[in-house]
């Protein structure tokens, strides 16, 4: 049977090495814990600062020192820390990996571990029957999160697990950390940070046999505040820690300063309690290699090297955000044109239909004014068939509406003077008449009354033209209605950007002033409620069917959300020039640079010549010629894009 006497040796000279390294046991009965060697800290950067890095951790050894710092980090980050202690085989790592997304916060993982190899283990006849590893790990899963008013919240799950020889223990707690990064304007005040964590929150609860210890909470309050500061960021800073673990033990200050030369290396010291600590980094692309010398504990013997090395990856959090906001940009602007595009379509077929079902049944007002709806595509859609037959039917009619008008004055023609005035007269009200019921019909009341009330000018007491005013009036009157009550049910469901679609049409009706003033009202109401995407939805929308002082209108209250997008500054930007442009002549080098665009134009050189009339437009901003060419050289530009053997 073996004995015990030479395990409980080898246990009491680990637990020597442990005391050297920081390890202080309390009470047997867990209400006071045990103060760890993990207390020390990681990441040779962090050290050589004097463990002063709470307010400022914006690497991978913020899982370690204050979560709340994971979500200002721009990069996926790994960083590795190693370090060999006092006695020969006792080596202490880190490991830990940052994953920042763009609006779900920052999330990590890391491992922080102690190993002790080469412990011999014997038997009672002093016969060696192997070697034993002794570690102590603790496993982190973390996540960090900025919330408003600059402050950032972060917190641990944390594992902490322990193999001393054949026993093991194993614990689980939690670690939370805050940061507070104002935007102080004062040079005194400005890039200062202050963080505060709270380690062993909910301590791991270890119990290796029949003894049970709980880590204490350990308490550190930080500070950071750039001195000097250059075109690569902060050149000096200053570290301020104060941490305070369990009541036996006294508060512990840190401090630290690092010297930055234009974010390609650093010189480093710290005071870490009465300890002094030095150490230097250096940058080269995404690598990052830290050195730091001094004791890794108050009561250690003798200073140890440190050493860790980082690296990042992938895309910043900023870009990823910037192409976030471009692709959603670009899906918005794809939806908006496959809408219109959608509602031209119908409209294109619809008016072709029942042009042809007019044509034939000798209807040729309403006709007309089919055909006429059609061909206004005619320079968004060249070369479309469907607009080549439009004009010619619209030809047709007309050739047959001019016949049919022709033939009636000659019919009265033969009658006298009188009666062939008040045939002219008939004629042109029946016309005016038909012309009107054509937009009744399609619910275009403001043209319809327009054609009635040419019919009194003709004919001032014209009963039939009165009631059909009247009739379009209540008729628009109670479609006003509807849409504004439709719009307000929309609003009601959240539905705001839909809801102000509805109140376009209701204005476009061309309804009374008073109308009009309730609409608008109602407008701006909705506009408050909008999303910045509602936003640039709304403004792209007008801007695509150049209705381009409204466009400028909802892009710029889009710029109150994000008034750095460039997309959006650029579409407010064209669309403020076309809302102010005015015709004015061109003189000397611009005219001789928009000739020069001209020609490349019909070459069919399109973006050579957009580049010299988007140049020239910058000293004539507002100039009705150059901005009418830069639309159509744009839309050349598109035509090719989805018919490339288009001309």
């Amino acid at each position: 049977m073996k004995t015990s006497i030479l395990k409980r040796f080898i246990i009491s000279f680990i637990l020597i090495v442990s005391l050297l390294t920081g390890i202080v046991h309390a009470q047997v009965d867990g209400s006071g814990g045990l103060q760890s060697i993990f207390v020390h800290g990681v990441g040779a950067r962090a050290l050589s600062l004097g463990n002063a890095y709470v307010a400022m951790p914006f690497d991978a050894s913020a899982i370690y020192w204050n979560p709340s710092g994971l979500d200002h980090i721009q990069y996926k980050n790994v960083m590795s820390f190693y370090t060999t202690l006092i006695v020969k085989g006792v080596n202490l790592y880190y490991l830990g990996y940052v994953h920042p997304t763009t609006n779900l916060g920052t999330f990590g993982v890391a491992v922080f571990g102690l190993g002790v190899d080469g412990i011999k283990e014997y038997d009672d006849k002093a016969v060696h029957e192997g070697d034993k590893v002794t570690s102590e790990q603790q496993f982190f899963i973390s996540y960090g999160k900025q919330l408003p008013w600059n402050i950032s919240a972060g917190i641990n799950l944390k594992i902490h697990h322990q193999n001393l020889l054949s026993y093991t223990a194993t614990g689980i707690g939690t670690d939370v950390g805050v940061l507070y990064k104002p935007d102080f304007t004062h040079p005194f005040l400005s890039g200062v940070c202050v963080g505060m964590t709270i380690q062993n929150l909910i301590g791991p609860r270890l119990k290796l046999k029949t003894e049970t210890d709980i880590l204490p909470i350990n308490t550190r309050l930080g500070i950071a505040k750039p001195i000097l500061v250059n075109e690569w960021g902060p050149q000096l800073t200053f570290f301020m820690d104060f941490e305070k673990s369990d009541e036996r033990i006294p508060f512990k200050f840190h401090a630290g300063t690092e010297f930055v030369f234009r974010n390609m290396a650093m010189l480093r010291v710290g005071m870490n309690s009465n300890q002094l600590s030095f150490g230097a980094g250096a940058v080269f692309n995404n690598f990052q290699l830290d050195y730091s010398y001094g004791k890794y504990a108050e009561n250690e013997l003798a200073s140890s090297h440190r050493i860790s090395f980082s690296i990042k990856f992938g895309k910043s959090k900023k870009e990823l955000i910037q192409v976030a906001e471009e692709r959603t940009m670009q899906e918005i602007g794809a939806e908006v044109s496959k809408e219109l595009k959608w509602e031209r379509e119908k409209k294109i077929t619809d008016a072709m239909d029942d042009g042809r079902q007019y044509l034939a049944g000798d209807d040729f007002a309403r006709a007309i004014r089919e055909f006429n709806y059609v061909m206004k595509f005619e320079s968004e859609l060249p070369g479309d068939t469907r607009i080549e037959e439009a004009k010619q039917l619209a030809g047709e009619a007309n050739k047959k509406s001019n016949n049919e008008l022709e033939q009636r004055v000659k019919e009265g023609e033969a009658k006298n003077e009188k009666e062939r005035s008040e045939n002219e007269k008939g004629v042109r009200l029946d016309q005016f008449f038909h012309q009107g019921m054509a937009y009744l019909e399609s619910e275009d009341y403001g043209k319809a009354i327009e054609e009635w009330k040419r019919m009194l000018e003709i004919d001032a007491n014209n009963l039939l033209a009165k009631e059909r005013i009247a009739e379009a009036e209540a008729a628009l009157e109670k479609k006003l209605l509807r849409l504004i009550n439709q719009a307000d049910k929309l609003a009601k469901d959240g539905k705001y950007y839909t809801a102000l679609k509805v109140l376009n049409n209701a204005r476009n009706l061309n309804p009374d002033d008073k109308k009009i003033v309730l609409i608008d009202q109602k407008v701006d109401h909705y506009h408050n409620q909008l999303t910045f995407n509602d936003l640039y939805r709304e403004g792209y929308r007008y801007y695509l069917v150049k209705d381009y002082a409204r466009a400028r209108e909802s892009l710029a209250k889009a710029l109150n959300y994000e008034p750095n997008n460039k997309k959006v500054k650029k579409l407010f930007f064209d669309a403020k020039a076309r809302a102010n442009a005015k015709k004015e002549p061109l003189y000397g080098i611009i005219k001789q640079k928009f000739e020069q665009g001209s020609v490349l134009y019909k070459k069919g050189r399109y973006k050579e010549a957009l580049l010299i009339w988007e140049e020239i437009q910058k000293e004539k901003p507002y100039n009705k010629l150059i901005l009418d060419y830069i639309d159509m050289a744009r839309e050349k530009i598109e035509q090719q894009k989805t018919r490339p053997n288009q001309p």
